[in-house]
């Protein structure tokens, strides 16, 4: 990974964990990253049932009410998780969540986003958003996005709120979602956390 174009992968690396071990002064560490494509049809899972009546599968052969995107945000020591559903993630879509992010926080509030190297995230708009607002850009090195500590919450957001499940529309599955968010930020994110003030439409 050392011959990878750009500053060495250990750079990258130290940098990512440097703000994960402390907050910066006057700076929040926010890492995004987009969950999905969602798409409605019967998620396996763990169900209470009879005995040799086990839950069935229906049969989705045509789906056509399109899929969804989670675009998520996780404020890292403040452990508070937020974000806003789209019906896609182009760079309108994530300029969009980033605007309601940057309106979590005071504007001396330097955001440190962390990010992976997504074509979309790089897109000359959010760029010079990010260079207007005081938003620091921290792309993980390539072929290392599991260093962005939001993936650790996607899996616990999977097994709450989409397996054993099949729902007859998006709204249905948006709405589980984001009361689930809700239940998980009044468990564990610092009752003063600014992202619990995001604005999820």
């Amino acid at each position: 990974m050392e011959g990878v174009s750009g500053p060495p992968f250990r750079v990258k690396k130290n940098r990512i964990l440097k703000l994960y071990a402390n907050a910066p002064p006057q700076g929040a560490v926010v890492c995004f990253d987009e969950f999905g494509p969602m798409e409605l049809k019967p998620m396996a899972g763990n169900a209470w049932a009879k005995a040799t009546q086990p839950q069935r599968l229906r049969a989705t052969y045509h789906r056509c009410q399109g899929t969804e995107q989670l675009l998520a945000f996780y404020d890292v020591h403040d452990d508070c998780l937020a974000g806003t559903i789209h019906r896609r993630k182009t760079s309108r879509d994530l300029l969009v969540a980033w605007r309601r992010l940057r309106a979590c926080y005071p504007p001396d509030t330097r955001i440190h986003l962390i990010q992976d190297n997504l074509s979309s995230h790089r897109h000359h708009t959010l760029t010079e958003f990010a260079r207007q607002n005081n938003i620091r850009l921290v792309p993980t090195p390539t072929y290392a996005s599991w260093l962005n500590a939001i993936e650790a919450h996607f899996g616990p957001l999977k097994n709450f709120c989409l397996n054993n499940s099949d729902d007859p529309d998006h709204t249905t599955r948006r709405r589980r979602i984001y009361r689930y968010l809700t239940w998980r930020n009044k468990k564990h994110a610092h009752p003063d956390a600014p992202l619990r003030l995001f604005r999820r439409y």
